[in-house]
C-alpha cells in the first residue's frame, strides 16, 4: 500500500511540472451584411478568429475596411478572403486598411477571416457598390465568359483564386476591332495584363505585346463569336473595351494598266507592264493580280498574292508595282484583274470580291 501511494505522489509532483496547456483558440462565427460597420472586435488569445459569411446582394464590387479602433495602436489585424469554392483569394495585414475591389454575382457567397486580433480592438465593414460595368466575379471559362457590349468599357480583377477571366462577344460581319487594355487607374506600378482571342475552333492569339502598361490594338476578325482571355498582374483591377467597325474591304477598281513601249527585234517581239494604279480601295493587306487571254480566266498567263511593302518597288494600296518588267507578247489582248484582301487576327486571309475586268492590248 506504501508503495502505490508513494507512485501515485511521484506521478503528481511529474504531473505539475509539466508546462500548463494553452487555452484553445475561439473562433466567432457570424453572417454580415454588406454596408454595415461590425465594432468591438477582439480576442483572447493570439489564435482567435472570426469568420464573416457575405453574400452578394447584387451584381456589382465590394471592398472589406478593416479600422484598429484603439487611438494610437499599431497592432495589425489580418483578413483572408475565399470564394465560394473556399479557395484563397487575398489577404492582408495593416493597422487600418481597405482591401482590394472584388467583382461579384448576385448570390455569390464569401468567406471572411479576420485574425491577430488579440492585441487590440477592431472594427470591419464591407462596402458594397452596385455596378453592372464589371466582370461577374465567375467568369473562370469559356463556359461562364461575361458578355460584352462592343464600345463599352468593363472592369475587372484577377486574384489568387481566379488568375484569368473570360470574355465574350460577337461580330456580325468582316470587322475591324480595337481591343483596349489596361490598368483601371493610371499609377507608377507598372502594371501589364495581356489578353488572347480565342474562335470558334479554339484557335487561339495574342495581338498584345506588354509595349506600354495600357495597350490599344486593332485587328481584323471575320463574322462569330469570339471569347477574350485576360491574365496578369493581381490585385489590381484593369480595364477592357472592345470596339468594333466595318473592315472597309471592298471591291477595287483597275484605274489604269500602264504599258512599256513595244521592244522588238529578229526573235523577240512584245511590251512589258508598268505600274497598275488602283481606285475605290480600302482596307488592304495585299492584293491577287491576274491575267488571261480569256475573259474567263480559264488560261491564266498571271496568277500571283502578294502583301503590301515599303520598298521602292513594293506593292501600296494604289499602286501595284510588281508586274513592272513583266512581258507580254505583242499584238494580243489581255485581260485584268485584282482583288484586295486582309489577314484576320488568326492569319487567315479574307478577300474582297475581284474588280471589274479591264480589257489591254499589246
Amino acid at each position: 500500500m506504501k508503495k502505490v501511494c508513494s507512485f501515485i505522489l511521484a506521478t503528481a509532483c511529474v504531473l505539475s511540472l509539466l508546462p500548463t496547456m494553452p487555452a484553445r483558440a475561439e473562433v466567432t462565427k457570424q453572417e454580415i451584411v454588406a454596408n454595415t460597420t461590425y465594432d468591438n472586435l477582439h480576442g483572447e488569445h493570439w489564435d482567435d478568429e472570426y469568420q464573416f459569411s457575405f453574400t452578394a446582394p447584387e451584381k456589382g464590387y465590394f471592398e472589406i475596411k478593416i479600422t484598429n479602433t484603439v487611438a494610437g495602436d499599431n497592432d495589425q489585424a489580418k483578413i483572408v478572403v475565399f470564394d465560394e469554392n473556399n479557395k484563397e483569394m487575398y489577404s492582408h495585414s495593416d493597422i487600418t486598411y481597405t482591401t482590394v475591389k472584388f467583382p461579384t454575382t448576385t448570390g455569390m457567397r464569401y468567406l471572411l477571416k479576420l485574425n491577430n486580433v488579440d492585441g487590440s480592438t477592431y472594427s470591419l465593414r464591407v462596402n458594397f457598390t452596385v455596378a453592372t460595368n464589371w466582370e461577374s466575379g465567375k467568369n473562370v471559362d469559356t463556359a461562364s465568359a461575361t458578355n460584352l457590349t462592343t464600345g463599352k468599357e468593363v472592369y475587372g480583377i484577377l486574384d489568387r483564386a481566379n488568375e484569368e477571366d473570360y470574355y465574350k462577344f460577337r461580330v456580325d460581319k468582316l470587322s475591324k476591332v480595337t481591343l483596349t487594355l489596361g490598368p483601371a487607374e493610371v499609377t507608377g506600378d507598372n502594371k501589364y495584363f495581356d489578353g488572347e482571342i480565342i474562335n470558334s475552333q479554339n484557335q487561339t492569339t495574342s495581338p498584345f505585346d506588354y509595349s506600354s502598361a495600357t495597350q490599344k490594338k486593332t485587328v481584323y476578325l471575320k463574322k462569330g463569336t469570339y471569347y477574350l482571355k485576360i491574365h496578369g498582374d493581381s490585385a489590381m483591377p484593369y480595364r477592357l473595351q472592345v470596339s468594333a467597325k466595318s473592315a472597309n474591304l471592298k471591291r477595287v477598281k483597275i484605274a489604269k494598266v500602264g504599258v512599256s513601249a513595244r521592244q522588238h527585234g529578229f526573235f523577240y517581239d512584245y511590251r512589258t507592264v508598268k505600274n497598275i494604279k488602283i481606285k475605290n480601295y480600302g482596307a488592304v493587306d495585299g492584293y491577287t493580280v491576274q491575267v488571261s487571254t480569256k475573259k474567263g480566266f480559264g488560261n491564266r498567263e498571271y496568277d500571283n498574292e502578294r502583301d503590301l511593302g515599303t520598298y521602292s518597288d513594293s506593292d501600296t494600296k494604289s499602286t501595284i508595282r510588281r508586274m513592272n518588267g513583266q512581258s507580254f507578247r505583242i499584238r494580243k489582248a489581255y485581260y485584268f484583274r485584282v482583288r484586295p484582301y486582309v489577314y484576320d487576327a488568326f492569319g487567315v486571309k479574307v478577300y474582297a470580291k475581284y474588280s471589274p475586268i479591264v480589257k489591254k492590248k499589246f
